[in-house]
């Protein structure tokens, strides 16, 4: 990888007013490739070029600048560092020369440098008139021109001059690039095959670096590929990094699984969309009526697909300036938070407006769910961490990864989420459950809401049946709510129980401060049953054989013999039989202090303490050494791990 200043230029203008024989005069290399354009001498595809200028590597994209091929001009136009504005002095500015700037500025760029060319044909003074009508141009559409450099191929007038430029502005660029993006992302647009090598794409490189040998994923449909071959401007090279024009040599890719409109990236970080929300800056109504939704063509980096625009507001006017939208696309394709795009009439001969990208993948608004304004605007104008928190917050219970969620949320780098995650949890605006090790951030918008309905639905449950203790903990995570996914559910369910959004009692979670009040019914036969087994003793009847078991209440029998556990009043032994608490510390007594006084006892000598029969000392002996109070060694029981004294 070359630390050498490098600059990706883009031409754009009238149909003949020179840029491509301009490019040849800088680099020495004709970009018209096609046998078409050298027999009809007019561009029709995106031509490329390279040169090494002053020690900067500086390649051109040249476009076409014919009406019919405006389409070929967006796609090389996206993703270039300097817009080169040509404008012929002879003919000054020109319908195309108008449209090439107007998409110049809905891309985002706010600087330029202006060639008039032929200027063998004109004098100066007309050249001032012309200079002066492309700087109202450009001033009409907030794009400064950086330098206007006259110029004539024939005379070789301003060429050395336009090529200091050029250089100046890579350098200068190379020192105000952090390198921020370390994900690689190349739009595609060319893909041809070469014999015995296989399937070769161009593109401008986004940003991020390449090695040979690398996965990378291509898009849109999301497949792994491998990098067999690098090459910038006919170089081969092991790996690259930084903006410049790249062509990558991909294994086991044929040519019709790609083309212009698919990118090439890191693995993890794009998603197929067709649906997304944007920030419309401007729109012109393709027709005179006024419609709020609009059929239309949509050009994004080199993707170009049908699509139509619903405005979220009615328009007053042809013209719509500064309002959120949604785009609703014919084809999947892949954007990223604040990318910028082109709106075009559905036949694709005249430029609508633009705007950028602000979610990504959306959900349709809705009378149920509309568009949610707070969050569209923080999108917009906001600082990182307010969009990150969005983004969590949009994607309610969805997981999702670090690598998306920089890419939704606009953020250079994976491992910067994580610490503005953090951030936000330390503020409580989000909170971060885990999911086998894995962080999953949830906004507490979300958790509020919740945990309310958890408290509400639990108080409504028991105040239905009221002889339960509450909801089984073993069975809490299936009351979280259904958009909740699976695999969260538990983890959902433990946040509210170790935030204490609910309580547990005695295993069971129930709201907070239940108190489990009885109805006085309830609580005679309550207390009639514990009355009743505490009598047993040790011989305890099966519940069908209490006394106060009738034919109208056994369900209520035994919630309130399940309650009475919770409470610890009674003791569950095993096949129907419960010990009244009482009991169950005298037995223990009866046989921890037989123990210590023998050394041992056997489950004869347990039936001879308790005056029972074996039918309830077997289990009764299995729950003693379940619960660690004794330990069986052959034989004989001995003093378990949990026995006192």
């Amino acid at each position: 990888m070359s630390d050498t200043p490098q600059i990706v230029v883009g031409t754009a203008g009238h149909i003949d007013h020179g840029k491509s024989r301009l490019v040849l005069v800088l680099t020495g290399i004709d970009p018209d490739r096609l046998p078409e354009e050298k027999a009809r001498g007019m561009t029709i595809d995106l031509g490329f070029a390279h040169s090494r200028i002053e020690e900067c590597d500086i390649w051109f994209v040249d476009v076409p600048g014919h009406e019919r091929f405006i389409r070929n001009m967006v796609a090389g136009a996206t993703g270039v560092d300097v817009a080169l504005l040509v404008v012929a002095a002879d003919d000054s500015v020109m319908p195309q020369t108008r449209e090439h700037a107007e998409v110049l500025s809905l891309l985002g760029v706010d600087r330029c440098v202006v060639a008039l060319t032929k200027m063998d044909l004109v004098d100066d003074e007309w050249g001032d008139a012309v200079e002066e009508e492309v700087i109202e141009l450009l001033d009409s559409l907030r794009i400064e021109a950086v330098r206007v450099v006259r110029t004539s191929a024939e005379t070789g007038r301003g060429v050395d001059e336009l090529r200091d430029v050029l250089a100046e502005l890579a350098r200068v660029r190379k020192g105000a690039t952090d390198g921020a993006y370390q994900w690689f992302r190349l739009p595609i647009d060319r893909a041809f095959n070469i014999a015995g090598r296989g399937t070769v794409v161009t593109g401008s490189l986004a940003h991020g670096s390449v090695r040979v040998d690398d996965e990378l994923e291509l898009w849109p449909a999301g497949r792994r590929v491998r990098v067999r071959d690098l090459q910038t401007h006919y170089e081969g090279a092991e790996a690259v990094a930084g903006r410049m024009r790249l062509a990558v040599n991909l294994a086991g890719v044929s040519l019709d699984e790609v083309g212009r409109g698919c990118e090439l990236a890191t693995p993890g970080y794009l998603e197929a969309t067709r649906r997304m929300d944007v920030w419309v800056a401007s729109v012109r109504m393709p027709g005179k009526i006024l419609r709020k939704n609009i059929r239309l063509r949509l050009h994004a980096a080199t993707s170009e697909v049908l699509a139509e625009l619903r405005l979220r507001e009615a328009p007053s006017g042809l013209v719509v300036r500064e309002q959120f939208g949604q785009l609703f696309l014919n084809e999947p394709i892949v954007v990223t938070w604040g990318q910028r795009f082109i709106l075009r009439d559905e036949s694709g001969s005249r430029t609508l407006g633009g705007g950028r990208v602000l979610r990504p993948v959306a959900r349709p608004w809705t009378g149920k769910r509309p568009a949610h304004l707070e969050g569209l605007q923080a999108l917009l104008d906001r600082g990182v961490k307010q969009r990150l928190e969005e983004v969590i917050r949009a994607n309610e219970w969805r997981p999702c990864d670090d690598k998306l969620l920089a890419t939704r949320a606009g953020l250079p780098r994976a491992e910067r989420v994580a610490a503005r995650c953090r951030q936000l949890d330390e503020e409580g605006r989000i909170e971060t459950l885990m999911v086998a090790s894995t962080p999953v951030y949830i906004h507490t918008s979300h958790l509020v809401g919740i945990a309310e309905n958890a408290g509400r639905r639990l108080k409504e449950h028991l105040v239905a049946n009221p002889r339960l203790p509450g909801v089984p903990r073993r069975e809490w995570p299936a009351w979280m709510p259904r958009a909740c996914p699976p695999k969260l559910q538990p983890a959902l369910a433990e946040w509210l129980i170790a935030n204490e959004k609910v309580a547990i009692a005695d295993g069971y979670v129930v709201p907070l401060g239940h108190a489990g009040a009885m109805s006085p019914d309830d609580q005679r036969l309550f207390e009639a049953i514990l009355a009743e087994l505490e009598a047993a003793r040790f011989q305890p009847p099966a519940v069908k054989n209490l006394d106060c078991v009738t034919s109208k209440n056994p369900k209520r029998v035994r919630e309130l013999l399940n309650l009475a556990a919770t409470r610890g009043k009674l003791v569950y032994i095993s096949n129907d039989i419960w010990l009244h608490e009482s009991r169950w510390t005298e037995l223990v007594k009866l046989v921890t202090s037989a123990i210590s006084e023998r050394g041992s006892v056997t489950v004869a000598d347990i039936r001879t303490l308790l005056d029972s029969s074996r039918k309830y000392v077997v289990p009764i002996v299995e729950s003693l050494d379940a619960a660690g109070i004794t330990k069986r060694e052959g034989d004989d029981r001995v003093l378990g791990p949990k026995a006192k004294g």
